[in-house]
């Protein structure tokens, strides 16, 4: 059954499934192509017809993932395209009841992912808690963070496609039954550590109403002047700096490829740069003084054991010993290397009852690049504002014989309720206890959007995070609060 919105920009026609009003593919911005390359988003020009969104479009430019991992978790390519910027919205009713909204922004590093991947299906959520949901493409690798202000370019052009999509959400969004006073923004991975940059963002003050940011927060940016060498490289591939708007966008992502795995060492890598413009202070300052977030509610996590998706399909792994460890840590918590090798041999000991190097290295990896940043972003946050609330994903995927346990990506089709779709059922597992975890956290979400709160009636009390206490709602199994968990190695990182 089709049915028909109309937008500020005209009207669009959707689709009717299973009890859910679905509308893929609707344009927040205008195409970035030819002289829009590299340019901040623009609006998308009106229309007379009505407009059929009843397929997404097309993906952001992006090289795939390794098979291996991506038929895992979950990232569906499908065609990509430079004419990317759409957003898709689920819906229970076309009506004037104010639901919340929940706006997901895909992680993927920055150079993979897209709005539309099978298990970011909306109407599930949208069904389970009479709330909106929109999943928003935007501009990924060197297409929305290459820094070229002689063309414009501040290297932040994907943050400014988040945010004209959730303007788009603020102006929009009552057409589809939402609330736009009632927004929030949730993400994982890059999703996650862009909605931290988003919340010290000026450009997007007052687009959203709370945020959660999952296994992602506070993060090192790219320096203007890393920013200015890595675009050097694009510049003297392809001749002169005019000539970046006409190379075919095949040619930038093959040599975006090409350039990530020759100098990696150098710091090649694409992510929101401190231009001095659009971003001119880290999120960490940002946060900390809540200049642009101050009383925005915050539920922010990971998962337990993030880094092993990484290591379990990594070669240079498979044969790690004792000293490989102590040479890798080495680069990541100098002199106190040792200390720490053995802290958290003492800390995984409890839980495991081998804990051999690839153990170890994995839950370093998931201290420094996750779990740290988001204890500090908690922090941060709750020293200006009580609404803040932490999580711990601890539930196992039963994957490669258990050896991911609670890893990277796994808590994401629980939150969407996407566990039982033939792509997920082997990282999730199948049974009972699958579906009462789905259940929890999508009530979870429901509630924080709705309430701006977490708890809810599946779930003991769960306090908010203060430093003084730390208390950390374990997700998982055996829903239950924990002070302060897995703190035996916090002070490593201080």
């Amino acid at each position: 059954m089709a049915v028909t919105v109309a937008t500020g920009y005209g009207k669009i026609a959707g689709k009717e499934e299973g009890g859910v009003l679905t509308f893929q593919g609707i344009p927040f911005a205008a195409p970035p192509i030819g002289d829009r390359r590299w340019l901040p988003p623009q609006p998308p020009q009106p229309w007379s017809d009505t407009l059929p969104t009843v397929a997404f479009s097309a993906s952001a430019m992006q090289n795939p993932l390794p098979s291996q991992i991506g038929e895992l978790i979950g990232i569906a390519t499908g065609e990509i395209s430079e004419d990317c910027l759409y957003l898709n919205v689920w819906t229970p009713a076309i009506d004037s009841k104010s639901r919340p909204v929940l706006v997901w922004i895909h992680g993927g590093g920055n150079t993979v992912g897209s709005a539309s991947q099978p298990r970011f299906n909306g109407a599930h959520l949208a069904r389970e808690g009479d709330v909106v949901i929109v999943t928003v493409n935007y501009r990924l690798g060197a297409f929305g963070f290459l820094h070229l202000p002689e063309l414009g370019a501040s290297g932040n052009e994907a943050l400014l496609d988040q945010v004209a999509a959730l303007q788009w959400v603020r102006q929009e969004i009552e057409q589809f039954g939402g609330e736009a006073g009632n927004i929030t923004v949730f993400g994982q991975s890059a999703g996650g550590f862009d909605i931290a940059e988003l919340m010290a963002l000026p450009a997007a003050a007052g687009c959203f109403d709370k945020a959660i940011p999952m296994s992602g927060s506070i993060t090192k940016q790219v320096s203007a002047e890393e920013a200015m060498r890595t675009a050097q490289y694009f510049i003297e591939e392809f001749g002169a700096l005019d000539a970046l708007r006409t190379v075919p966008a095949h040619s930038i992502l093959d040599f975006q490829q090409r350039l990530m795995t020759e100098r990696a060492a150098d710091g090649v890598r694409f992510g929101p740069v401190r231009d001095g413009s659009v971003i001119c202070q880290d999120a960490a300052t940002g946060i900390g003084n809540g200049t642009w977030c101050r009383d925005m509610p915050l539920l922010i996590g990971t998962t337990q054991n993030e880094a092993t998706l990484f290591t379990i399909f990594n070669p240079s792994y498979e044969n790690l010993d004792d000293e490989g460890l102590e040479k890798r840590a080495a680069g990541i918590l100098g002199d106190r290397v040792k200390e720490a090798i053995s802290r958290y041999r003492q800390m995984l000991g409890r839980d495991l009852p081998v804990t051999d190097s690839v153990d170890l290295m994995a839950a370093m990896s998931t201290d420094r690049m996750f779990r740290m940043p988001a204890i500090r972003t908690a922090e941060l946050h709750s020293s200006h504002t009580p609404q803040t609330w932490m999580y711990l994903f601890d539930y196992p995927s039963p994957a490669e014989s258990g050896k991911l346990k609670a890893c990277h990506s796994l808590d994401i089709p629980f939150i969407f309720g996407t566990c039982g779709s033939d792509s997920m059922r082997p990282f999730c597992g199948v049974g009972t206890e699958v579906d009462k975890l789905s259940k929890v956290m999508m009530s979870t979400y429901i509630a924080f959007a709705g309430n701006s709160d977490p708890g809810n009636d599946l779930l003991p009390d769960w306090p908010r995070y203060h430093v003084d206490r730390r208390a950390t709602m374990r997700l998982g199994l055996d829903c239950r609060i924990e002070d302060a968990p897995l703190d035996d190695v916090r002070e490593l990182w201080s």
